[in-house]
């Protein structure tokens, strides 16, 4: 087998060596393909690196993700929710084994087993056509996203992180709309969130909206929030100050169009602010390695 390897050295708390390294050891495989420097060449002696150009951006693991899909049978993945969100947004035919190292890791293509038994799955997801993004967790409109600062989870600045800035970001309301075929939603909200339903929601009618369209049998679910909730630094006293938190919901099967005066990040990644949106829901959208 032939193993392509990707690392993202800014996710979470940084390469996990000890991790990578024994990933690789149980996989067994003839050769071992990655990229340049600290995208894998660092972690492995002799590897077979493929030179991608560098913008020190979530591109170069897509760059990296397409060149491996032509050379390698399986594509490692080390990094959090966004990383595999960009590996996946370069649509490899290639199977993606998804490796957590990041600042939440709750991806459903994440695999957290043994590797000794793992099968392809086919995973759906939400598409932003338009932009080239893949979401699995979810597509978010809202002023900040999570990330690790010194070791610590914390919400940033959403429209820095974006530009490559890393501060302290701060909750705050924005003006949103999200219109599917002949309904909307429109107001002044803290987030709105856009996800897929799945069996989760079935039976917890504490869940709301999305108990009750995941239990219609629909696909997705958008849920506008009174307040800003993507926050790293929550704490009791925080919440209650927050408290209520009111939402609204819609739920859909194929697609909407959602506009946001502010950041619109899917899976944890700002890619574009103050911009109308087409989210689509795609069914096998990317064959992912799990271990069942």
């Amino acid at each position: 087998m032939k193993l392509g390897v990707v690392v993202n050295p800014k996710a979470g708390k940084g390469p996990n060596m000890k991790l990578i390294r024994l990933t690789v050891e149980r996989l067994k495989p003839d050769e071992i393909i990655t990229g340049q420097d600290d995208l894998g060449e660092n972690y492995f002696q002799n590897p077979h690196v493929v030179e991608i150009e560098r913008t020190y951006d979530r591109n170069d693991t897509l760059r990296l993700v397409k060149a491996l899909d032509r050379k390698a049978d399986v594509i490692a993945v080390f990094g959090g929710d966004g990383t595999a969100s960009d590996a996946a947004s370069a649509l490899p035919e290639k199977p993606l084994l998804c490796i957590p190292t990041g600042t939440t890791n709750v991806s459903p293509i994440m695999c957290r087993g043994n590797l000794r038994s793992l099968s392809v799955v086919e995973v759906d997801a939400l598409f932003l056509r338009d932009y080239g993004r893949i979401a699995f967790n979810d597509v978010v409109a809202g002023p900040t996203v999570l990330g690790t600062v010194d070791g610590k989870i914390m919400e940033l600045d959403a429209l820095a992180f974006m530009e490559g800035e890393i501060k302290k970001g701060n909750p705050g309301k924005f003006y949103g709309k999200v219109v599917e075929g002949g309904r909307i939603l429109e107001g002044i909200y803290g987030n709105i969130f856009v996800s897929i339903l799945d069996s989760r929601y079935l039976g917890k009618g504490i869940s709301g909206g999305a108990s009750i369209s995941a239990f219609a049998g629909f696909n997705c679910l958008v849920a506008c929030l009174s307040h800003t909730v993507v926050l790293g630094s929550i704490t009791k006293d925080s919440l209650r100050n927050l408290e209520p938190l009111r939402t609204e919901t819609l739920s859909f099967d194929d697609r909407i169009t959602l506009y946001a005066d502010t950041v619109i990040s899917a899976d944890g990644n700002p890619f574009t602010y103050r911009e109308e949106v087409e989210i689509e829901f795609v069914k096998k959208a990317v064959k992912v390695l799990k271990d069942l």
